[in-house]
């Protein structure tokens, strides 16, 4: 990022108050922002600020708290105060706040008109490229590690989405077809007659032992698939993705022996859903009582996270290896330049739906299973 530029990018807007406006307002809306002050606007212009120090000062020789409270706030504006043109650099605006005890200072165009605020965090933050978005997600993909603030992406784009999608796609089928052939050949060998007991509907929460086949397929399947998932590169891909998202969420800098360091489970990892409905769908398929379904429902909130982290750790991830963790790391960086380039992006309509990545896996997966459908027209193959 070229330091010399003009701090356009970091200007955020927040809530100022007026003369009339009460103690109680201006102290509510300062703590709810990210500085200690707040700015205060008559006709458009500034015309001084609210500090916490002086509504500190002010309540501390009050007689009566609520009246002063609900009072207005001009006998506490503190008028002049430095201000900073829209066209200042990032270095230049530095050295207006090391002048002063401010950490935001008010931002005005030529014309002198306010445009907003600038943070002295974000100004440090921004020069020692140590601006961090407040959450990063992502995804594994057969290209690499793909990332995402929901505003800016980074790695592997969405044509590595698109084929996360046919690679897991392909591994249900593969699964599927796996599975197929085992029952094909317990059939030729027993004569036991496993595709009728297949095709036979289960009775809901009620065991029969000729359902106990059906049962033992399905869990066959997602084992199955489960450890292809763990045999793949996109297990690699998972974990890289996580470490460096821990890494940039605590701040650290993006090197291989500091993002080595970092865990393998997330907790805003999508297991952790895939676990919760795997745990409620087993617990309520057994259970008829709305008791039972309350337990359920308890059990979930409790140990989603639980068995979520077990299934990151043991299955859904796996030790990088050096070329997965430095591919996870460029995508970090990636991510990180577009957001200091433009820290207060925000996409409009679609455009953020797509960045999550979740549409092309999507298609990609809903490509390959078209496909598999069409081909099962004209060829049988046992599992479908």
């Amino acid at each position: 990022m070229n330091h010399n530029s003009s701090i356009a990018q970091h200007i955020k807007s927040i809530p100022a108050v007026t003369p009339s406006d009460t103690v109680r307002r201006a102290a509510g809306l300062i703590r709810a922002s990210e500085g200690t002050r707040i700015l205060v606007l008559d006709g458009g212009h500034i015309v001084g600020t609210v500090s916490e120090r002086g509504v500190a000062a002010y309540l501390s020789s009050a007689d009566d708290m609520e009246t002063a409270l609900d009072s207005a706030i001009a006998p506490i504006v503190e008028p002049g105060g430095a201000f900073v043109n829209i066209a200042t650099s990032l270095p230049q605006v530095a050295g207006v706040f090391a002048s002063t005890d401010a950490d935001v200072l008010p931002v005005i165009d030529d014309y002198g008109s306010y445009r907003g605020v600038i943070y002295r965090r974000d100004v440090v933050g921004s020069l020692t490229r140590t601006l961090r978005p407040p959450s990063v997600g992502g995804m594994a993909t057969p290209l690499g590690v793909y990332l995402t603030t929901g505003s800016h992406t980074g790695g592997a784009g969405s044509f590595g989405l698109f084929l996360t999608g046919i690679w897991l796609g392909s591994m249900m089928i593969a699964a599927s077809l796996i599975v197929g052939g085992l029952q094909s050949l317990i059939m030729k060998l027993t004569h036991l007659p496993l595709s009728a007991m297949l095709a036979s509907t289960p009775i809901p929460r009620m065991f029969n032992l000729y359902d106990l086949p059906m049962y033992i397929s399905m869990a066959l399947t997602v084992i199955i698939f489960l450890v292809l998932l763990r045999l793949s590169p996109l297990a690699g891909y998972h974990a890289a993705e996580h470490m460096t998202v821990h890494a940039i969420e605590a701040g650290e800098a993006l090197q291989p022996e500091i993002v080595s360091r970092m865990p393998r489970v997330h907790p805003r990892c999508g297991t952790n859903l895939l676990a919760a409905m795997s745990v409620f769908t087993l617990l309520v398929s057994r259970a008829s009582s709305d008791v039972a379904v309350l337990v359920a429902i308890v059990v979930v909130i409790i140990g989603w996270r639980t068995v979520g982290g077990w299934m990151q750790q043991y299955i859904t991830t796996k030790t990088p290896n050096q070329r997965q963790l430095k591919n996870g790391i460029a995508a970090g960086n990636e991510v990180l330049d577009h957001f200091q380039q433009r820290p207060n992006y925000q996409p409009v309509g679609f455009q953020r739906v797509w960045n999550m990545g979740f549409i092309q896996t999507a298609a990609g997966m809903g490509a390959v299973l078209t496909i598999m459908s069409i081909v099962q027209l004209f060829v049988h193959l046992p599992g479908f």
